[in-house]
């Protein structure tokens, strides 16, 4: 079967059961729609019922209280005027007020008058019987109390509707408030009266008194086969219902929705298949026809190949004329593959390149995570030992002076290795105060060992409050990448100034945007700038917005990852500061480091050294697996007065401990050792009942990290130390130990 016969075969089954649901829908929902309407009418119809008997109710209630509300009727009740109700209620008035019956009570109680208009006119008084059965409402208008008091309610007596209205009797102007009798009027709701409602309300109306045969709300319609009528319950005034208006409803809305529904399936089954034929004849001229030669252009493509057949015809500008773009498209890509596949194995190379690179890093980082243990060590022994030997020689001695040199070239051996570890590791940052000229000194010294090249690096500062909260390792690596991209901007050869500035967030001056660049993004407060300027060809402007963005890069392959201004950019951010850049063609660039300032001075002074601080007889167990940092240090341990004893690794320190009957009064321990390391000696000894503090001198701290169980030590120490440090803690945790257990 072709395509076009099925889909004639689709579009005609689809658009006649669409017709036939819309047939449906139009006779039911249609039709219910209507009888909704018919519905909601009758409802509005009973409430506009309701409305306007209350109306013949309040009409009553009004005139009865009128009465009441009557200085003669207080007369009245009070004995000083007998003809008031001769003089006022005869029987062409209550008539024309349309009063049954009149009851006077005064404030006991007891009927002082009662009036009854009968059937033929003429008036009469109620017998005891009657008057009985209005004493009751009297009495609860007296007890209820209150000048305006007026109680309206509904009676089915014999067949007939009475409204009932029994209003308090007081003085016109209310200065005096009491309440002097009841006043009870009564209107007979007949024959008259309902034809008179019918009238109004334009519709047959009758009342029932057989209330429960038609339960339900208090306006409900009541269907049959002959009509619909409309029930609204009337109800006393305790809620009670006494009758029901009923009315007739008129059926000739429903009867109209049905013909009207009838009419409308038939316009939508003309409307349905003209609608079919139309889409039909549609369909086949520009849809039907435009894929058969679209699939004829295909069939030459496939005979011929890609290569040497023609273009696919392009007619219109829909979505089959974005096929057939889409076709030619897709043949042009396939006659430049092997161009594009050239191109996509040079990326991989790059790649390749930028992944060997990452893996050199790697590799950097584990070698130095290696060899830091050892490399500490043998610092920590070389220190010791010049301390010692600068201990035996004089101040003035010659030597004194090159051991001191030599000491300081420990202490930078020992930063090295940790710029090592920082750079090839990922650690925590460790924020404490520090100075940034010191940094930026140091920074520069140690990139002028090689990574700049030839780069001359000035370092100028402009503050005399340096303080930061910072990670001095982290912020140093930031440092070094601004520093190695200055240097590769100008081929390894130029002038790179570093300055360091102060800065107050918002700007008093509007210029001042301009020469800080990035300040923008900061939080209103004091800042310290650090500038990192070159000298070479600069950022060209259209790519100053990318160069923080990650694996951007200008370098050639192999040279660069992308990663330095992305990850120096986070590590600003996680300091609360930011990073901006100002370059101009030629004349370099010029990036600029925004740190918050400190309030106050850091805090990061050593401890005062001497040579007497009460260690003299203290017991010390010093445990470390290097024999030249046991021999060194205890050596200047002893000369500050402790009584070392040393053990070559966790288990000698342990046997020691359980064996000997000597008590130490702290152990001294390094992290890395074989059988037994620090942490697992520190956590014997804190089994113990009465354990030595535990102090941790390592120097691979760092390949420790967040797996050091710190909890266990009293201080945790970095290799190499100050001897007077070193002195130091310990003391102040025999003190601490002291103490607690005084």
């Amino acid at each position: 079967m072709k395509l076009q016969h099925k889909a004639w075969a689709l579009i005609l089954t689809a658009l006649a059961l669409s017709a036939c649901t819309a047939m449906l829908g139009a006779r039911y929902i249609v039709g219910d729609s209507f009888a909704q309407l018919e519905t909601a009418a009758a409802l509005r119809e009973g409430e506009r019922a309701r409305r306007v008997f209350n109306q013949q109710v309040q009409a009553l209630s009004a005139t009865a209280q009128d009465y009441a509300f009557w200085n003669d009727a207080v007369e009245f009740v009070t004995g000083h005027q007998p003809d008031f109700m001769s003089s006022n209620f005869e029987a062409e008035n209550m008539g024309y007020l349309r009063i049954s019956e009149i009851l006077v009570f005064d404030g006991g109680g007891r009927a002082l008058a009662t009036l009854e208009k009968t059937r033929d006119g003429s008036l009469a008084s109620l017998n005891a019987e009657r008057t009985a059965s209005f004493q009751a409402l009297a009495a609860q208008v007296l007890a209820a109390g209150g000048p305006k008091r007026a109680l309206q309610t509904l009676r089915a007596e014999d067949g007939e509707l009475r409204i009932v209205i029994a209003a308090a009797i007081h003085r016109q102007d209310l200065s005096d408030q009491k309440t002097y009798g009841v006043m009870v009027m009564t209107r007979r709701f007949d024959d008259t009266e309902i034809a008179l409602l019918a009238e109004v309300l334009m519709t047959p109306a009758r009342l029932s008194f057989d209330v429960a045969a038609h339960p339900g709300p208090p306006i409900h319609v009541h269907r049959d086969e002959e009509e619909d009528v409309l029930h609204v319950v009337l109800e006393d005034h305790t809620g009670q219902p006494v009758a029901d208006l009923v009315l007739g409803l008129d059926r000739r809305l429903q009867a109209r929705g049905r013909a009207l529904s009838g009419l409308s399936m038939v316009v939508v089954a003309v409307t349905s298949l003209m609608a079919s034929l139309l889409l039909v004849w549609l369909l086949d001229r520009f849809l039907l026809k435009r894929l058969q030669r679209l699939y004829g252009d295909i069939e030459v493509i496939t005979r011929d190949g890609p290569t040497a057949a023609p273009p696919v015809r392009v007619q219109g500008r829909d979505e089959i004329s974005a096929l057939a773009t889409g076709i030619n498209h897709l043949l042009a890509r396939v006659r430049s593959d092997a161009q594009q596949q050239q191109q996509a194995h040079e990326r991989q190379e790059a790649t390749r390149a930028q992944m060997m690179q990452g893996q050199k890093a790697e590799a950097l980082g584990r070698l130095a995570g290696g060899i830091a243990h050892d490399i500490n060590n043998s610092l920590a022994a070389v220190s010791g030992w010049v301390r010692l030997t600068m201990e035996d020689l004089e101040k003035g001695h010659p030597g004194h002076e090159s051991l001191e040199q030599a000491l300081k070239a420990t202490r930078y051996a020992d930063g090295l290795i940790r710029q090592l570890l920082a750079f090839g590791r990922k650690t925590q940052p460790k924020l404490q105060p520090l100075h940034l000229k010191i940094l930026l000194e140091d920074t520069r010294r140690l990139v002028s060992a090689g990574l700049t090249r030839e780069c001359e690096i000035v370092c100028v500062g402009r503050v005399e409050a340096d303080v930061v909260e910072a990670d001095p390792t982290q912020l140093q690596q930031v440092v070094v990448n601004l520093l190695i991209n200055a240097a590769d901007a100008m081929n390894g050869k130029g002038r790179i100034e570093v300055t360091l500035d102060e800065i107050t967030v918002p700007f008093a001056d509007a210029d001042a945007h301009a020469r800080w660049p990035g300040a923008c993004a900061l939080a209103p407060g004091r800042y310290l700038v650090v500038g990192v300027r070159d000298f070479g060809p600069g950022v060209p402007a259209e790519i100053v917005d990318q160069v923080f963005e990650p694996f951007f890069t200008t370098k050639g392959a192999g040279r660069g990852t992308g990663l330095g201004l992305s990850v120096a950019q986070g590590i600003t951010v996680r300091h609360g500061g930011h990073i901006g850049l100002r370059s101009v063609p030629g004349e370099g660039a010029h990036f600029h480091i925004y740190l918050p300032a400190c309030g106050g001075e850091a805090a990061a002074a050593l401890p005062a050294t001497t040579t007497r601080t009460g260690s003299a007889g203290r017991e010390l167990l010093f445990v470390d697996d290097d024999q030249l940092v046991r021999q060194s240090w205890s050596a200047l341990l002893e000369r500050r007065g402790w009584q070392v004893t040393r053990a070559r690794d966790g288990e000698e320190a342990w046997s020691y401990l359980v064996q000997s009957p000597r008590r130490w009064d702290v152990v001294l321990t390094d992290y890395a050792m074989p059988r037994l390391n620090g942490a697992g000696l520190a956590e014997r000894i804190r089994a113990m009942d009465q354990p030595p503090p535990v102090v941790l001198l390592s120097g691979n701290l760092d390949e420790a990290g967040s797996h050091l169980p710190r909890e266990l030590f009293a201080a945790v120490l970095r290799k190499p130390i100050e001897a007077a440090e070193l002195d130091a803690v310990l003391m102040g945790v025999v003190r601490r130990t002291v103490d607690d257990e005084a």
